[in-house]
């Protein structure tokens, strides 16, 4: 991991005992960075908290070597992380039985937890059984989930679930988009890269804002040289 100052234009090397980073979601400007990353000589995706005053970093269950932190989100509202994890030894065991019969994999269980990220205490919100959490994001009291009943293959599903209950509710979006979708800080409408085409993604490709309200999809950012991979929605603060 490295970090660029925008004013010196200099590049700093924060870390090197990581094999693979699949996330970097920063927090506060005191608080921690939060990492979905592979420790070297190991193959799951741990929850790491980066110390940028002390420059350390902080691997959280070190000893667990099953759980996967697959995608990660957070909540500048209530200064809380929310990480979407699955069992290593689980999906190994779909993967083989896939193999087996010649079908689709069909997902571990997934489980959402919220971290504390000044305690350090975890909290789970939801679990979701043979169900895929691709992406989620955050704010208030909302989650907002992209989920997938199979592997890498249709079909997509959107949901918001309440961080308090847990309770979940489904929706029925015109986007197709798997990840890169954030709710927005009202929580009145998502952010997403894509198109305002379900049935052709690259169709004026770019960033958009759907009001859950009025169903309407407003361009924000219409990528017309090059290509958009990643986007992140990010406080003002």
């Amino acid at each position: 991991m490295f970090s660029y100052d925008l004013q010196s234009k200099k590049t700093q090397q924060l870390s090197n005992e990581l094999f693979a980073i699949n996330y970097i979601v920063p927090t506060t400007k005191t608080g921690p960075i939060i990492l979905s990353a592979v420790k070297k000589g190991e193959r799951v995706l741990k929850t790491v908290l980066y110390d940028k005053q002390n420059h350390k970093l902080e691997f959280m269950d070190d000893k667990d070597l099953d759980s996967n932190t697959w995608a990660v989100s957070y909540n500048t509202e209530v200064n809380k992380t929310y990480l979407a994890r699955f069992s290593e030894n689980e999906r190994e065991k779909q993967r083989n039985i896939s193999n087996k019969q010649q079908k689709a994999m069909v997902p571990p269980d997934y489980t959402v937890v919220e971290l504390n990220n000044e305690t350090k205490q975890e909290r789970p919100i939801i679990s979701l059984k043979k169900e895929q959490i691709i992406s989620l994001s955050s704010t208030g009291n909302q989650l907002f989930l992209i989920t997938s009943p199979s592997i890498n293959r249709p079909p997509i599903e959107y949901s918001l679930v309440e961080s308090k209950t847990g309770e979940r509710r489904k929706l029925d979006l015109p986007i197709s988009s798997r990840s890169d979708v954030y709710l927005s800080h009202d929580a009145k409408g998502i952010y997403y890269l894509g198109s305002t085409s379900k049935q052709d993604v690259n169709k004026g490709r770019g960033i958009y804002y759907y009001d859950f309200a009025t169903k309407k999809i407003e361009p924000v950012f219409l990528q017309e040289n090059g290509f958009i991979n990643n986007f992140m929605l990010v406080s003002r603060e």
